[in-house]
């Protein structure tokens, strides 16, 4: 876990290319789970986000696929913009028995205008499926770095 978290922080460190939209950024999240997180962005509106880390000291694993939302809050800071974004997703936690569970994600996200930032804030209750029925809460805050 040492040596991902070097890889991501090494990954923030190296230069977007001048005249180029990044859509790819990595970076830490910290709730549930703690640990790395990325996000690709697909096109201005949609993007997909996973997790990797532990919660409750057992390997958990997020993928989801986010609609984004980039009118809803006011801009009242030029520099920075604030989607707030919605999306599903899956759920894998390896307890005595794999987790699996189906995850309602919504979130708020922070962007510098000349800075390749995100900083986010998301909750999402989980359907869970297997190995028995139930249900669960997930929140988590973050930042990515663009590359």
């Amino acid at each position: 876990m040492r040596y991902l978290l070097l890889a991501v922080l090494l990954a923030a460190a190296a230069p977007v290319r001048a005249g180029e939209i990044p859509k790819l950024g990595a970076g830490v999240v910290l709730g549930v789970p703690f640990g790395v997180t990325a996000k690709y962005w697909l096109d201005p509106v949609y993007a997909v986000q996973s997790h990797l880390g532990v919660s409750d000291g057992d390997f958990t694993m997020n993928a989801d696929f986010l609609k984004n939302f980039d009118k809803v809050l006011p801009r009242k800071v030029p520099e920075f913009r604030m989607p707030v974004y919605a999306g599903l997703g899956l759920k894998l936690k390896s307890e005595r028995e794999t987790f699996v569970g189906i995850r309602f994600v919504g979130g708020v996200s922070m962007f510098h205008s000349k800075k390749p930032i995100e900083f986010f804030a998301e909750v999402a209750p989980v359907l869970r499926l297997a190995p028995s029925e139930g249900g669960t809460f997930d929140g988590a805050v973050g930042v990515r770095r663009y590359f």
